[in-house]
């Protein structure tokens, strides 16, 4: 019983973070135009909160599961594929927003058609980004490889 109270109390602080704009994107209301910068930033604070937490890189979509409700967006968007996240990435810079002691120029996640068509990207610091596709080519991605593909990965619902 108390976990239930406690992943709605989760749930209800991600709710007002979003709302706020705490460490999500600088317009409030959700479009399309702005979604994958919406998702992007709930990644970013899954990879934050799970270095806070857990003191070491993430390296499965399982890792982020119980974290399903502080960034749902961010968590449905690995799981289905549509983002694609780094494993291994040591987070050191902990603190709320932008990183500001992880580096600025390795990719973190990225929208899955960002290879060929460009688009969104996260950086290691936790800044979302803009690249075309050859950029994306000559840019240095963050940690050991890609998350595993969400299929496998269960939410704590």
């Amino acid at each position: 019983m108390r976990s239930h109270q406690l992943a709605a109390l989760a749930l209800s602080l991600g709710l007002v973070a979003t709302i706020t704009g705490c460490g999500g994107p600088e317009t409030a209301p959700l479009t399309e135009t702005n979604k994958t910068d919406f998702v992007l930033n709930d990644i970013g604070e899954m990879y934050r909160q799970y270095a806070f937490s857990k003191k070491k890189p993430a390296n499965s979509l399982a890792d982020f599961a119980p974290l399903d409700t502080v960034a749902p967006l961010g968590f449905k968007a690995l799981k289905d594929g549509d983002v694609i996240a780094r494993a291994g990435v040591e987070i050191k810079d902990v603190m709320e927003g932008p990183a500001t002691t992880d580096p600025a120029d390795d990719v973190l996640a990225y929208a899955k058609e960002v290879p060929t068509s460009g688009g969104l990207v996260l950086m290691h610091n936790r800044t979302v980004k803009q690249m075309t596709a050859d950029e994306f080519k000559a840019a240095k991605l963050a940690g050991t490889g890609d998350l595993a593909a969400g299929s496998t990965a269960k939410s704590k619902h």
